[in-house]
């Protein structure tokens, strides 16, 4: 597994492990993110919809290989 990765905008159209305290939390494709990287938005599979995910919110984003 990477490291967390800060530069989202790299992670648009990829799918990524959404962690908090080491713990994974869900996985998603990053959808979108903010010119700036502080927001991303994770889309999921089935009715799950969305999740908007800023950098203050303390998750660890991962690439998934």
């Amino acid at each position: 597994m990477d490291e967390a990765t800060e530069d989202w905008k790299q992670l648009v159209g990829c799918w990524v492990e959404l962690r908090y305290g080491g713990k994974l939390v869900r996985t998603g494709e990053v959808e979108d993110v903010t010119p700036d990287s502080s927001v991303m938005w994770l889309k999921f599979n089935g009715n799950h919809g969305r999740q908007m995910v800023a950098k203050t919110d303390g998750y660890e984003v991962l690439p998934v290989r």
